[in-house]
């Protein structure tokens, strides 16, 4: 799900179809990513599983536990939001969203600080972290100011960065097929899997609303 995609799904003031395909596709790569990547963390808790973070098994148990729902709950969200249905769920389910995310971030940020993988990547995780935490935190904002409009922007934003989840195996894929040494793959994946999709994403909001004024 890029930036072009997440910003397809806030556009109209109820969800239709095209939304409802959107949410789907986010739900079924989020739940491809989960089987695929995440599963086996729970499946086999050993050294040779966990390899350098072994000693920090705790905390990137955390962040992935977390980042599943994160990932699960986000695309129920943004349905509720855009069909104005169950406002009730919808309220309690954005807060154990919220919750999830603040928990993810702070464990992520333990891994940053505390990672093998050298100073890009953990400064890319670091990025993420900090992203993950500050879009959200404004879309909490903007709906206690009941900014809706604003709101529903930042949900967007917000899930775009937690599905770098899901990115950011697509890109070390794609750069791993190049050949490209490890330590330098998951330095560009760690920073390309967050501001890339943010960055489409912005292009295609903020270029609609440009466009959607008639020049003088």
């Amino acid at each position: 799900m890029n930036g072009s995609v997440a910003t397809a799904v806030v556009h109209g003031p109820k969800a239709g179809r095209g939304s409802a395909a959107v949410l789907g596709l986010a739900v079924a790569g989020a739940l491809m990513f989960i089987g695929v990547a995440a599963v086996p963390y729970y499946v086999r808790i050993d050294e040779e599983q966990f390899r350098q973070y072994w000693p920090m098994r705790g905390w990137l148990l955390a962040h992935i536990t977390m980042g599943m729902v994160a990932l699960l709950t986000g695309p129920v969200q943004l349905w509720l939001g855009l069909s104005d249905r169950y406002p009730g769920v919808h309220k309690n389910l954005g807060f154990v969203y919220m919750a999830a995310v603040t928990l993810g971030a702070a464990a992520g940020y333990y891994l940053a600080f505390n990672t093998a993988g050298g100073v890009v990547f953990g400064s890319g995780l670091i990025g993420l972290a900090t992203a993950w935490l500050t879009t959200t935190g404004l879309a909490f904002l903007a709906i206690k100011r009941h900014l809706y409009e604003q709101h529903k922007e930042w949900m967007v934003r917000t899930y775009v960065v937690t599905f770098a989840f899901v990115t950011f195996r697509a890109f070390d894929g794609v750069l791993a097929a190049q050949g490209m040494p490890l330590l330098e793959r998951i330095g560009i994946s760690a920073w390309f899997c967050w501001s890339v999709p943010l960055l489409v994403n912005e292009l295609v909001m903020q270029g609609r609303k440009i466009l959607a004024v008639k020049a003088d």
